[in-house]
């Protein structure tokens, strides 16, 4: 019985080192279309909110002229789901949200976060009122 030889092992590695990279970029294929997902949950229960806001008070709730940020995902769920800070409804993690004025009544977007603004070459997605989205 012969031992490995050095090109065998080599060769070992390089196997296992390919199918590494391979595993690891369709894990964060799935981990990337997992957030989106979560996120596009978040904006149909902003739009269903926003019904509900305007049956109670008769107007939509709306950020004029807005780009998703933090701020503006903060008081969507302070001043649309009157939740505290504290206990969010609208946490898609890596996405933030905003709520503008649309001709059908409003329009929800949402971008993927970078930490200061919305990631450059993304494409902000967007439901309005009578449900038309870009995702």
């Amino acid at each position: 019985m012969r031992g490995f030889t050095l090109i065998e092992l080599l060769v070992v590695v390089a196997i296992i080192g390919t199918l590494a990279a391979i595993g690891t970029i369709a894990y964060n294929g799935y981990v990337g279309g997992a957030k989106k997902s979560a996120a596009q949950n978040s904006m149909q229960q902003i739009a269903l909110q926003e019904q509900e806001y305007q049956s109670i008070y008769g107007d939509y709730f709306v950020q004029s002229g807005c780009t998703p940020d933090q701020t503006f995902t903060d008081a969507i769920n302070t001043d649309l789901f009157e939740t505290n800070a504290n206990e969010p409804v609208v946490a898609a993690e890596g996405y933030r949200f905003c709520v503008d004025t649309h001709t059908t009544g409003f329009v929800v977007k949402g971008c993927m976060w970078t930490g200061t603004a919305c990631k450059t070459g993304e494409t902000v997605l967007t439901l309005n009122t009578k449900g038309a989205n870009n995702f």
